[in-house]
């Protein structure tokens, strides 16, 4: 069985990344993919390329382009492992990460997807986590974080399954939710999803997910709920709204985060009449 590891990343970023590149394990292969959208490309490719030089378990692909979920299905029109791991260019693997998910797709043999779990590097976990093995549903995929997703390659192709070029940072539409959409669009196609209880990576405290004084985040999550549920995203944008109050009442109130979350929905929705299909 090999892991591919695909680590995307954009324009500078990718001379970090390839500075503190992680070190060579058996059966795990790195796909790099890169989008560049400055006039830097001849720098970034004649250093990759001497750094590739030194590693043969690393691919580098680069694109001109941008959109972190163009960039996700750009990485599925190249992959080939038989497991797939999804991770961002500041995301560090802990000790034992890569064995544990071989492990945790032998002992699911039916999982078609496992998330896990992931820390800050103080070691506080990134968000409340169960302690035991469970099948997602629509819930539980609400809480999933890109970089804490592997798959079955053969399974994601088996349905056609990709990444909505609509949300995600520098998404067409929204700058978030893509994460949460893909794990819907898999229970949606028949796909069997698993949380299994280990740390596998470590997430800078930076994380644009939690903030609230971000305006695009909130208009995002109405327009995430809209794609996923339709007209009962208003609902929906009500009762996250009660939930996530104490993270973003010192910056907006509750009925202006409801008011942003709903013209986000009614952004998509009217995206939908005007021919813009359901899925993606």
């Amino acid at each position: 069985m090999i892991l591919e590891v695909i680590v995307t990343t954009m324009n500078e970023s990718i001379l970090q990344l390839i500075d503190n590149f992680y070190e060579q394990f058996d059966n795990v292969i790195f796909i790099i993919s890169h989008q560049i959208i400055n006039k830097k490309a001849n720098q970034y490719i004649k250093q990759v390329n001497r750094f590739l030089e030194k590693r043969t378990d690393v691919k580098y692909y680069y694109y001109y382009e941008k959109g972190l979920s163009r960039n996700r299905n750009r990485s599925l029109q190249v992959s080939t492992g038989d497991i797939c791991l999804v991770t961002d260019d500041d995301i560090v693997f802990k000790e034992g990460a890569f064995q544990n998910i071989f492990q945790a797709f032998k002992k699911i043999p039916k999982a078609d997807i496992i998330t896990f779990a992931s820390e800050f590097p103080d070691g506080t976990r990134f968000k409340r986590y169960r302690n035991k093995i469970f099948p997602h549903n629509t819930r539980s995929c609400m809480r999933v974080s890109s970089f804490e997703i592997a798959y079955r390659r053969a399974s994601i192709e088996r349905v056609g399954l990709n990444w909505d070029e609509d949300f995600g940072l520098g998404g067409n539409l929204f700058t978030n939710g893509m994460e949460n959409i893909f794990m819907i669009d898999a229970l949606s196609a028949g796909l069997k999803a698993y949380f299994y209880p280990e740390i596998i990576a470590i997430h800078p405290f930076d994380n644009s997910g939690f903030n609230y004084d971000n305006k695009d985040l909130i208009l995002g999550k109405g327009g995430m709920f809209a794609r996923m549920f339709e007209k009962k995203a208003y609902l929906l944008n009500v009762l996250f709204a009660l939930k996530k109050y104490f993270d973003y009442h010192k910056s907006t109130s509750f009925f202006e985060f409801i008011k942003l979350a709903n013209r986000g929905s009614r952004q998509y929705l009217d995206y939908l009449k005007k021919g813009k299909s359901r899925k993606c």
